[in-house]
């Protein structure tokens, strides 16, 4: 399984939990539309260090990072870089 398709999927069930069944494309913006909160975004990055070795710990928090699956991919790509 692809990471896209794995964050993809842990999004959707993040949304789904939250009885958001509306269909999810990867450039959609999920914060800034209310579709997911704070501590979505928490389970998320445990689920990003957990499956996919992103460090955290290097990068200063922003929330706009994690608006949409294709900045998710892009901030996971950004925090494995040497």
């Amino acid at each position: 399984m692809s990471e896209r398709e794995q964050v993809h999927g842990f999004v959707g069930r993040l949304l789904e939990q939250k009885g958001d069944t509306r269909p999810l494309g990867d450039a959609d913006p999920l914060l800034t539309n209310g579709r997911l909160d704070s501590i979505d975004v928490l389970d998320l990055v445990a689920f990003l260090e957990t499956e996919l070795g992103a460090d955290f710990s290097r990068r200063d928090f922003n929330q706009n990072d994690f608006d949409s699956v294709d900045e998710i991919l892009k901030l996971v790509e950004l925090l494995r870089a040497p």
